[in-house]
């Protein structure tokens, strides 16, 4: 009788102790499987937000992802350069007031000349956001040779505004007419491809 009784204690205590192995196994599998769909729903924002990586295997995609952060840094330090220096009476400095604000929700271009500059324009405009916006506005502004004496970004809600002063070789209208065209097809390729939202608002 006592020798049955010790038998079934140590089968329970067996049971129990398989269970809270199962129920351990059980817990880091499914913590393996959330852990792995979280890195495959990354992976898959990660393609839609470059071009041409549908297809692409993991390493690549990786790779990808730090040469277009590489890039998209080496183009930001090209674009705001100049904002280092103090140019017709432009400075960088922390007193200068952030004129650039929140970006629209409609697409929007706007080129004036500075006052009291006739050399210097001031550009504003608002898109949806993308990941080659700075580079397609970098090969605008080279296209024209223009160079930035300032340059102020911000995003919100994927929507972005930028305000940019620069100084292109032509001057008075044509000056505007050209800087206006190069921007233009900036935008307008966003909404080629059917991201950007309604309207475009230009002066």
């Amino acid at each position: 009788m006592e020798t049955t009784t010790v038998v079934n204690s140590v089968t329970s205590s067996q049971s129990i102790a398989e269970a809270k192995a199962i129920a351990a196994c059980k817990n880091h599998s499914e913590a393996e499987r959330r852990r792995r769909r979280r890195i495959n729903d990354h992976l898959a924002t990660l393609r839609t937000l470059l071009p041409n990586t549908i297809k692409t295997d993991k390493a690549s995609l990786l790779a990808e992802v730090v040469r277009q952060v590489r890039e998209l840094k080496k183009q930001t330090e090209e674009l705001m350069a100049t904002s280092n220096n103090d140019v017709h009476g432009y400075s960088s400095n922390a007193n200068v007031t952030n004129e650039c604000g929140f970006p629209s929700e409609t697409d929007e271009l706007k080129l004036c000349y500075c006052d009291g500059d006739s050399g210097t324009i001031k550009a504003t405009l608002c898109c949806e956001d993308r990941p080659e916006l700075i580079s397609e506005m970098t090969m605008a502004l080279r296209s024209l040779e223009a160079k930035v004496v300032r340059a102020e970004m911000s995003t919100v809600g994927g929507r972005t505004k930028c305000v940019l002063w620069l100084q292109v070789s032509a001057s008075g209208d044509e000056g505007l007419g050209t800087l206006r065209r190069a921007l233009k097809v900036v935008i307008d390729t966003g909404q080629n491809v059917g991201r950007v939202g309604p309207g475009f608002a230009g002066e």
